[in-house]
């Protein structure tokens, strides 16, 4: 028995030890390789005191225990509905039929757009994310000072209301309009403290969470010195800037907005100023305008002008934007929309080559939402430039 059972030992020995031999010489069939683990997501970590700020003048819930006396309140309530309703139509009429339109029609420069340049967009971050969604980095100018984000908790109530009531004049032409009225901004963003409230505004509202917040300024060669965000007890002068980190709903990869109050007109925009220096410095651009009081017609802004032609890959304008004489050479023109004579707040900028080229029978292609200052009669154009 004792015999038997070591010959049956040594057999199991001998077979074990010849598939552990060919197992180890030959290769698993390549099906039955297992994936390599995906790579693991680094969280972000998010600004969350500035977040609760952004969330709360966008009208959206949070879970944050310190502003919930504040969200009780009917005052908030109801600024948040107003919110909702106004924003609820704005997303159908034009947010959502632009969003789409992008997709296609921009889809070129969307996927590779690393720096999206809006002169004279002001705080109207929510535009230009829309239109490139995927951008690294994203260049807002105009004229309005930076300002602060509110101290709201040691609010009271009538002071709530208050601030609330400056958030919806400030918003109002957006809404109606899709831009901001210069005068209307100079009555209402002194009392509000700058465009920052506006720009945090869009950023929750378009679902993306603050990640940091710097004051940016400049060194004399154009170079960016950044520092920690304080309230700034007084008003900064120009140009200043601000720069937020953001992360959309959804993503694990930082963003970037970076908003400049800054002069563009020539007799400020000096070649030797560190303002624009920096600008200079931009590489390659995806350029955005709309709504720009058709100043870039004027010699008086010529800088920024011939800083756009240099600097821009790609440019998606109105009519108000860089005139179409300069694209006859080394650029393709697709026109969308319709061209119509400016309105009557601005005379002597008809363009009559880009009247020319609209009537040219199949030209354009439809544009499927309204942006600019034909809002009421929606006869709007825009032209998608791409350099040869």
């Amino acid at each position: 028995m004792v015999k038997i059972k070591t010959g049956l030992a040594v057999f199991l020995a001998s077979f074990l030890a010849l598939f552990s031999c060919r197992s180890e010489n030959e290769s698993p069939p390549p099906n039955h390789a297992a994936p390599p683990p995906p790579p693991e997501r680094k969280a972000v970590s998010l600004d969350i005191p500035h977040n609760e700020i952004a969330r709360f003048l966008s009208g959206l819930p949070s879970e944050s225990e310190s502003y919930r006396p504040l969200r009780e309140t009917p005052v908030w309530q109801e600024y948040a509905a107003a919110v909702e309703t106004n924003w609820a139509a704005v997303e159908e009429d034009r947010l959502k039929p632009m969003t789409d339109w992008a997709k296609t029609e921009l889809a070129e420069p969307s996927g590779s757009a690393r720096v999206v340049f809006y002169p004279f967009g002001g705080p109207d971050f929510i535009t230009v994310f829309r239109l490139f969604p995927k951008a690294e980095t994203y260049v807002l100018l105009g004229l309005e000072a930076v300002g602060n984000l509110p101290v709201l908790l040691p609010m009271t109530p009538s002071q709530i209301e208050g601030y609330l009531a400056l958030m919806n004049a400030a918003l109002a032409d957006f809404f109606m309009r899709s831009y901001f009225i210069t005068g209307h901004m100079d009555a209402s963003l002194p009392q509000l403290d700058g465009v920052l409230p506006v720009i945090a505004f869009f950023l929750a509202k378009s679902g993306n969470s603050i990640a940091a917040v710097r004051r940016v300024d400049f060194t004399p060669e154009g170079g960016l010195l950044e520092t920690p965000y304080p309230t700034l007890d007084e008003k900064a002068g120009r140009p200043k800037g601000i720069r937020i980190d953001f992360v959309a709903a959804g993503a694990d990869k930082i963003q970037t907005l970076y908003y400049f109050s800054g002069d563009l007109e020539d007799g400020v925009f000096l070649p030797e100023k560190p303002f624009f220096r920096y600008l200079d410095k931009l590489p390659e651009v995806t350029t955005f305008i709309k709504s720009a009081s058709y100043l870039l017609q004027y010699e008086t802004f010529s800088r920024i002008r011939n800083l756009i032609l240099s600097k821009s890959r790609y440019i998606l304008e109105d009519d108000t934007g860089v005139p179409y004489r300069y694209f006859q050479k080394g650029w393709n023109v697709r026109l969308y929309g319709v061209y119509e004579k400016p309105i009557k707040d601005f005379s002597g900028v008809d363009q009559e080559d880009l009247a020319a080229a609209y009537r040219e029978p199949g030209a354009a292609k439809p544009l499927p939402f309204s942006l600019g200052y034909h809002w009421r009669d929606r006869k709007d154009n825009l032209l998608f430039i791409i350099r040869d």
